[in-house]
């Protein structure tokens, strides 16, 4: 039977948990939301928790936009964000979250952004097989057109282990079928990246930042961390236009964590309109 609780969790304080007595899931409500830990109930989280808050942002664009909101901070775990990333992306989401309770889960959502108007949510329920949904929704608030937007979910995974995708192998005749996208600060040379031509594997090593994406048809990446297996399978639209020169799947890691990440196509919300794209989540033994 699926229990949801109020309960705390260390530094980040007032938290829910979704279990079904065998996996957990705390989702924090003093700051994000964020989903800041999952894993066996009792056993080692395989999210990363920023306890010493070594990754924030603060500044001028801080202060002048958003006096009294203070900066951004990780914190840690699973988030929305919107895509592309540009400095309004590091909305500082450091006041409360309001809650719905359910009977299998919860509804989370935070203030609308001053700056961009748009107001992100997380609908998580588990289900009696243990697995987990998350609906990210994101809805325009404000009197104009968002822009082009796309919802971005990235989780924070602790660091060590390894995460993978599948490369499409469909057969498009006289067309590409896949492709490897490579940020900036990405040595395509790192030996924590491999393929084998069907799928891409990212290994945790003590090194910095690499990032690379695809455009994936499956919608699935693997990890493999601390004895789990932890599965995220998000959706795919055939001809959409995606972010990150046509990327849903991402995978970042640095010498702190390793980030699985989502997305969803390119949309333009007008005033009132809310758009969604859910993730399922699976965890299980090696």
């Amino acid at each position: 039977m699926i229990q949801v609780n109020k309960t705390s969790y260390g530094k980040y304080g007032a938290c829910v948990e979704i279990t079904d007595g065998v996996r957990s899931i705390l989702v924090t409500t003093d700051v994000g939301p964020r989903i800041i830990y999952f894993g066996m109930k009792g056993g080692a989280n395989i999210m990363y928790e920023d306890v010493d808050d070594k990754i924030n942002k603060s500044g001028e664009f801080f202060d002048k936009n958003l006096p009294g909101k203070g900066g951004w901070h990780i914190y840690g775990g699973h988030r929305l964000w919107k895509s592309p990333e540009y400095m309004d992306t590091y909305y500082p989401d450091n006041a409360p979250v309001d809650v719905a309770f359910a009977k299998d889960g919860a509804v989370f959502v935070a203030a609308p952004e001053l700056t961009t108007k748009l107001q992100k949510s997380l609908a998580i329920t588990m289900s009696n097989d243990g697995s987990i949904s998350i609906k990210h929704k994101i809805t325009n608030t404000g009197t104009k057109k968002s822009g082009t937007i796309a919802l971005w979910a990235l989780t924070v995974m602790d660091k060590g282990g390894s995460a993978s995708f599948a490369l499409s192998q469909a057969d498009t005749g006289f067309l590409p079928n896949r492709n490897l996208v490579f940020w900036q600060y990405s040595d395509m040379t790192d030996d924590r990246f491999s393929t084998d031509g069907k799928q891409v594997t990212v290994t945790w090593k003590d090194r910095p930042p690499f990032k690379v994406g695809a455009r994936i048809d499956d919608g699935k990446i693997v990890v493999h961390t601390k004895g789990l297996v932890f599965t995220k399978h998000f959706g795919y639209v055939d001809g959409a236009d995606y972010p990150d020169l046509q990327c849903n799947a991402e995978i970042y890691t640095n010498e702190l964590m390793l980030e699985i990440e989502s997305l969803s196509p390119h949309l333009d919300l007008v005033p009132g309109e809310s758009a969604t794209h859910t993730e399922v989540w699976t965890l299980e033994r090696e």
